[in-house]
């Protein structure tokens, strides 16, 4: 059996700290939490997301007695079993299936203990001894710190898919961590494929930024303003809509709601669509714009399936 693979070099937010990144990490579980939990959100309504209410679009984001999602990051970093999982789809259906019939104060209550055990990673030291392993996921072996941190992500488009249920807004540091897990594991994607480039997202209120090279990436908050290199200005929301397939890209690059900066670079990434196990899709893209929203819409989607 294969023991535990370490990181090699820097590897983007797991950086941070364990006290600051779990700091975030449960803030944004406690935001999404006040959504769902609020008076106006009503989980039986149907969601953004086609054929599912609100209730069982939550489903696959707790903790059950069959999906235990930290747990299995943790024994892939622990044997050094780094396999891709199985189909995420596939996964949060059948899951979804397996649960339909729960109540909201079953749903409600798995939730919480998804966000206890998560905190409780980051307190009880398995953080500090886990954190740089490579664990498997859907887009391939990344640092468990950094799948644990994706799963921000997962939680702020899921919030967004939530409106229709009467949800209010995510709250600001949700759209913060959502956009800085989509950075981030941009970082990580690019890194593998042996990519230099500098990417950042920017809101009016401020961005991130990653840099990645060979095997290595730093991700960082970035003020807001002017910036260099490769990147796409708008709203969080737009960011994160378009990254998860919830909005057109070309609408709102027509609207000037999204601006793309050096937009022929973002032909750079197209070998993302190659290296990333289980994606369809051929080496080149027929167009840049076709490069923006191919890579951006697979690594939002697919940050989306870490649950599988």
């Amino acid at each position: 059996m294969p023991g535990p693979v370490p990181a090699p070099g820097r590897f983007g937010l797991g950086e941070l700290g364990v006290p600051e990144l779990g700091r975030e990490v449960v803030a944004a579980w406690d935001a999404f939490l006040d959504g769902v939990r609020d008076p106006s959100t009503d989980l039986s309504r149907p969601s953004r997301l086609s054929g599912w209410t609100g209730r069982e679009t939550c489903i696959h984001l707790g903790n059950w007695d069959d999906s235990q999602v930290l747990e299995g990051i943790l024994a892939s970093a622990r044997t050094g079993a780094l396999k891709e999982p199985p189909p995420p789809d596939r996964v949060s259906d059948l899951l979804v299936r397996a649960h339909r019939e729960a109540t909201d104060e079953d749903v409600v209550g798995a939730l919480v203990q998804a966000r206890e055990r998560i905190a409780h990673f980051f307190a009880g030291g398995e953080a500090e001894e886990t954190g740089r392993l490579l664990a498997g996921s859907a887009v391939g072996p990344l640092p468990v710190l950094s799948l644990v941190h994706a799963g921000t992500y997962e939680l702020a488009v899921h919030t967004l898919d939530l409106a229709p249920c009467g949800a209010p807004p995510p709250a600001p540091v949700l759209l913060d961590r959502g956009l800085a897990a989509l950075v981030d594991v941009t970082g990580a994607l690019t890194a593998r494929a042996g990519i230099d480039v500098a990417i950042t997202a920017m809101t009016a209120d401020g961005g991130w930024s990653c840099t990645s090279q060979a095997h290595s990436w730093s991700t960082g908050r970035v003020a807001a303003g002017p910036f260099d290199g490769v990147g796409v200005r708008g709203s969080a929301v737009d960011l994160l809509d378009v990254s998860a397939g919830r909005a057109g890209l070309p609408q709102l690059l027509v609207s000037r709601r999204l601006q793309v900066q050096q937009l022929p670079q973002w032909m750079r990434l197209a070998p993302l669509l190659d290296d990333v196990p289980g994606l369809p899709g051929g080496a080149a893209l027929r167009a840049a714009v076709g490069g923006v929203s191919g890579v951006a819409g697979r690594v939002g989607r697919l940050l989306g399936q870490f649950r599988g």
